[in-house]
């Protein structure tokens, strides 16, 4: 799998775009006095005031603030389906899933069989989010990730965990200095 950087650069800027495979995101001038949200499916246009300025700083930390509840409201509305959905494939029962605003990892199983999913896993390739949440259901099964979990994780993506767990840090590693920014309290 070659993984390809977002194309979107820091900081946010009227021509911040983020275009991943479960969401496109990006910023456009309004003529109203206040924001609003715009766009279905995959497509999100977060709609500014008029005069909005992202040469000034609080208006780049309103706007920051404002992109990560977009992208955790449809992660909300994407994860929780497909997690089901996998869960059913493999008869997996989990507990509940969370939606966290997590910068350490993309996701973890808690021993109450609870699932917590990153919100920016929404920007990784279709193929990874699905691996890592196979990757947490394995964790029902094993919770740790001795030979008998990477075997569950082998049995869920015919083979190719260790592949996949690669994939997924190497797009950490194409997109450290949007997702740093993402990251940050910078504006």
């Amino acid at each position: 799998m070659t993984i390809q950087p977002l194309t979107a650069c820091p900081p946010l800027s009227p021509e911040f775009v983020l275009d991943a495979d479960l969401l496109s995101l990006r910023f456009r001038a309004g003529t109203g006095r206040h924001a609003c949200m715009a766009g279905q499916g995959r497509e999100a246009v977060i709609v500014l005031p008029e005069g909005f300025r992202f040469e000034d700083a609080a208006c780049r930390r309103w706007a920051k603030a404002v992109l990560t509840e977009v992208v955790r409201r449809r992660a909300a509305a994407v994860f929780p389906p497909r997690l089901a959905a996998l869960a059913g494939r493999y008869d997996l029962r989990y507990r509940r899933v969370f939606i966290k605003n997590v910068r350490s990892r993309w996701g973890s199983c808690s021993g109450l069989g609870n699932i917590n999913l990153s919100l920016w896993l929404m920007l990784a390739p279709e193929p990874l989010v699905d691996y890592v949440i196979k990757h947490e259901l394995a964790h029902l099964n094993e919770m740790n990730h001795g030979p008998r979990f990477w075997a569950e994780v082998d049995r869920m993506t015919e083979g190719r965990g260790r592949q996949l767990e690669r994939g997924m840090r190497e797009f950490a590693r194409v997109n450290a200095r949007l997702l740093a920014y993402l990251f940050s309290d910078e504006a």
